[in-house]
């Protein structure tokens, strides 16, 4: 699946030492998967692992911010 944003969002990222932090998300594609709790994990980059709940995902897409692709 492919997170495609049309308007920057933040998103929830780990840190050093397991701290929680917000990074940006921009337009563009982004692969996204579905993990355990109703959670999801968005590849921002090589280096860079984002992620969303499922409620935080339903508010973007009802906001018109990002749609999910299947492929």
């Amino acid at each position: 699946m492919q997170l495609k944003v049309f308007d920057s969002f933040l998103a929830k990222t780990v840190l050093d030492d397991d701290v929680i932090g917000l990074t940006p998300l921009k337009a563009g594609m982004y692969p996204i998967k579905a993990i355990e709790d109703e959670q999801f994990e968005v590849t921002k980059s090589k280096a860079t692992i984002c992620y969303l709940t499922s409620e935080q995902l339903e508010q973007v897409i009802k906001s018109h911010i990002a749609v999910v692709i299947n492929e």
